[in-house]
């Protein structure tokens, strides 16, 4: 496990949303990734985990919009904090169980759903340590359950990062895990906090690889939106635009790429 970027990322996490600069940035469901889940197995599922659930803009909805057991996994405890409080008074609360710290805090063969939203398994490390991280949640689902993921696409992201941390392999000075393909770090300032972020950026057939190197099948992708998710939150007219626009591009030329996978 890469315990130095899983450190690094709840620290950057912790800081995001104890400034509320998550919230403010991503306030509600991206509306096509919501239906999205409805339509490839929300509706039907039993009990959904949400991995990296965050505040819960996704599984709230959820509880709305299904009759589900959600179960929210994250590694910041304030993010879990958010999601706590805002289910207070919510007829929902008891089809909630909030879960942190180590992944083996969850549940064998407990679910027929796992969500991995919005770049969660391009935050976790290397390809061993993201692979690794399949394999545990695949054994945490139940026969016939479906993983529904969204990655960012290497084409659409953070060219100059890419840039300089290629430059960086090839002079042969960027360490674990910075000496693989794809990964980068980047710096994002919000409400005076320095946040800094790790990312693995996807191709479709790097992500179809280490899905079936976990014991996993790609079924279906497509392409999540074709502008940067934090302009939609703040337009419901743009998010419909976009809808019909990312129909019509491939799944790797999208901001990020949406999927689900069963199990092999």
């Amino acid at each position: 496990m890469n315990r130095g970027i899983t450190q690094e990322m709840r620290e950057t996490y912790d800081k995001y949303y104890r400034s509320h600069g998550y919230r403010e940035r991503y306030p509600v469901p991206n509306v096509a990734t919501l239906d999205y889940l409805l339509q490839h197995g929300a509706k039907q599922a039993v009990h959904i985990l949400d991995f990296g659930c965050g505040d819960g803009r996704y599984a709230r909805a959820l509880l709305d919009h299904t009759q589900a057991h959600v179960t929210g996994y994250d590694i910041s405890l304030p993010s879990l904090c958010d999601l706590e409080r805002s289910l207070n008074g919510s007829p929902h609360g008891d089809r909630v169980t909030l879960v942190g710290g180590a992944i083996d805090n969850l549940h064998a063969s407990a679910y027929d759903l796992v969500l991995m939203l919005f770049g969660v398994l391009s935050h976790l490390g290397d390809r061993a340590t993201r692979i690794e991280t399949l394999v545990k949640l695949r054994a945490c689902m139940r026969p016939g359950a479906r993983l529904i993921l969204s990655v960012p696409s290497i084409y659409r992201r953070r060219p100059l990062d890419l840039y300089l941390h290629a430059r960086a392999r090839s002079l042969g000075i960027a360490s674990p895990p910075m000496h693989e393909a794809g990964n980068i770090r980047f710096v994002r300032y919000v409400h005076g906090e320095r946040l800094s972020f790790f990312y693995h950026l996807y191709t479709l057939a790097r992500l179809e690889e280490e899905l079936r190197a976990a014991g996993f099948i790609l079924r279906h992708c497509e392409a999540e939106s074709l502008f940067p998710e934090w302009w939609l939150m703040r337009s419901p007219p743009l998010q419909r635009l976009d809808r019909a626009l990312a129909k019509a591009i491939p799944p790797a030329l999208g901001y990020g790429i949406r999927a689900y996978a069963e199990l092999l």
